[in-house]
Formats: C-alpha cells, sequence, structure tokens
C-alpha cells in the first residue's frame, strides 16, 4: 500500500491510495492547513477537525478525511510521509 500527496498550483492536495491494482483519489483543498492538521492527530487529546473544506476524523486504525461526499483513509503508519510530502 503506498499513499501519495501532491499539490497542484492552486494549493490543493490530491491523496492517492494504490494498494496492488486498486487506486483511490481525494482532492483537499488547502494543503498547508491539512498539513497541520493531519500533524495535530498524533496529539493523543486531538479529536476530530472539522473544517469549512474537509474534515479529519480520528479513527482507532488512523484518520479517515472527508470532502463530502468522498472521505478517504489514512493509517498511522502513513500520516507522518504524508505530512512530510505535503511541506516538502
Amino acid at each position: 500500500m503506498t499513499i501519495t500527496a501532491t499539490i497542484d498550483e492552486h494549493e490543493a492536495v490530491t491523496l492517492t491510495y494504490t494498494r496492488m491494482n486498486t487506486t483511490s483519489n481525494l482532492g483537499v483543498p488547502d494543503a498547508a492547513a491539512f498539513a497541520d492538521d493531519l500533524k495535530s492527530t498524533f496529539n493523543p487529546d486531538q479529536g476530530d477537525i472539522y473544517r469549512d473544506a474537509y474534515n479529519v476524523l480520528v479513527q482507532p486504525d488512523g484518520v479517515t478525511v472527508e470532502v463530502h461526499p468522498h472521505s478517504f483513509p489514512i493509517p498511522w503508519q502513513h500520516i507522518a510521509s504524508v505530512v512530510d510530502q505535503l511541506n516538502a
């Protein structure tokens, strides 16, 4: 399983999840805020994060990013690499 995060010229994020022959994409606006929100989920007291354009829901196995009406899971072991990709 691989998760990649890319930022376009409008500062929007595209998350891509690839597992075997399956690929899923989710567009998330506001890359800078999104990276900070993802990083904050490492704080054990951090609850769900609700923004106008997206939500980050803390789950036992990671987070679920929601951009209505779609969602995208990011397991705990991949969050740091996604944040690093967004901050690069």
